[in-house]
């Protein structure tokens, strides 16, 4: 099991990686960049669908973790399909908002999640979840007056999100283990306290 969750949060990590690159990519080379970004967007989407699912059986942790994972693929399908069509501002923006935006409440629930787990530091997610979702509204709304402006703030927005991707995938992977950590603790003592109670004597 851990060297599946290893390869998972390397997959994860890679991914991110990559998101970076065509973030850059995208300020520099918009238009030959943006058939590939939704390609493997869609892939990437599918990827990471399957990583909700895995997590969900290993973990638990996640009551809809299910579920997100299959609309994630679901999604992913959809978009690697469609990836000639999207390249218009207009769709291309709408998709990458409504993905951003979708992203920023699975954040949200998986922050609600750790503070229901008692993990310390969960409003951080929740304060990233919310960042996340104001970018994108501002994607969808395209507020920009030129293409040219909309393609850097659109490359910003997915280095931003990759790269607070990898760095919250290392500080919960270190929560998770506290977590886990924790549970077998207070298994270890309420064994011990049942134990106390089930103590007798025997009277001569």
């Amino acid at each position: 099991m851990k060297k599946i969750f290893k390869n998972i949060k390397l997959t994860s990590l890679i991914f991110n990686i990559i998101c970076v690159i065509f973030g850059i990519c995208l300020i520099f080379f918009p238009e030959t960049t943006k058939y590939t970004i939704i390609l493997l967007f869609g892939l990437g989407m599918v990827l990471c669908g399957i990583i909700e699912i895995v997590n969900y059986f290993i973990y638990g942790y996640e009551s809809l973790g299910f579920w997100i994972g299959c609309i994630d693929i679901l999604f992913g399908i959809i978009i690697a399909l469609s990836a000639g069509i999207l390249t218009n501002i207009a769709i291309f923006a709408f998709v990458i908002g409504t993905l951003f935006i979708f992203a920023s409440l699975n954040k949200m629930q998986k922050s609600f999640n750790y503070r229901r787990l008692g993990a310390k530091n969960w409003w951080i997610d929740c304060i990233f979840a919310f960042i996340i979702l104001i970018l994108g509204i501002m994607i969808i709304a395209n507020p920009f007056g030129s293409e040219r402006v909309f393609n850097i703030f659109l490359g910003i927005a997915i280095i931003f999100n990759s790269v607070m991707e990898i760095v919250t995938s290392i500080i919960v992977t270190k929560r998770l283990k506290k977590i886990k950590h924790n549970i077998k603790d207070l298994v270890k003592k309420e064994t011990i306290i049942d134990l106390d109670d089930n103590d007798y004597t025997i009277e001569k």
